[in-house]
């Protein structure tokens, strides 16, 4: 299965990434996935609260770019034309603001283009300090979410999308892209 569902303690819904082997590459399986464990636990009255994190290495290197989409539906409409895979992710991504209940990312290793617009789309981002938070797809395209400059200052949001260099968890987090870092062995 590509998306784990649990339930770690009272109230508190869990959804791990489950792909490590390709270090939880977004295919469309897994995005469809994750919206929908999300949508059901916040129709679930016994859940207040969800975490989405990756299985493995890491929260999420980004998008799948090698064939792993080859035979699956788009997990969601989206009207085509121009533009079309950018308002497809975002469309996805923001939804997540909609739900009643909150949402944390809980980011480990990588967490790069696709990952952190994942990540960026919940409502609490807690990261490893050692975490790298990046988009180095500008080095080749735009994101699709630009969401940087909101959250990191128009200066430094700049830099990360003229060199697609990355920072770290702790940068992240003095930053304001993430909410709060810790050491990696008490991000749990």
């Amino acid at each position: 299965d590509v998306v784990l569902i649990d339930d770690p303690a009272p109230q508190v819904r869990r959804i791990t990434l489950n792909r490590p082997e390709k270090r939880n590459a977004l295919n469309h399986a897994l995005r469809g996935g994750i919206i929908r464990a999300l949508q059901a636990a916040d129709a679930d009255p016994a859940v207040r609260v969800m975490i989405v994190r990756g299985a493995g290495k890491c929260f999420s290197a980004g998008y799948e770019l090698g064939g792993g989409n080859e035979g699956q539906e788009l997990p969601w409409y989206t009207p085509g034309g121009d533009g079309h895979w950018p308002r497809h992710v975002t469309q996805g991504w923001m939804s997540i603001w909609e739900l009643g209940k909150p949402v944390i990312a809980q980011v480990h290793g990588y967490c790069l283009a696709g990952g952190s617009e994942l990540a960026t789309g919940c409502d609490l981002v807690y990261v490893a300090e050692d975490a790298k938070i990046g988009y180095p797809a500008v080095r080749f395209g735009v994101p699709d979410m630009h969401f940087h400059a909101w959250l990191v200052g128009m200066r430094m949001a700049m830099e990360m999308m003229l060199t697609g260099d990355s920072i770290s968890g702790a940068e992240a987090a003095q930053l304001g892209w993430a909410t709060r870092a810790y050491p990696a062995s008490e991000l749990d």
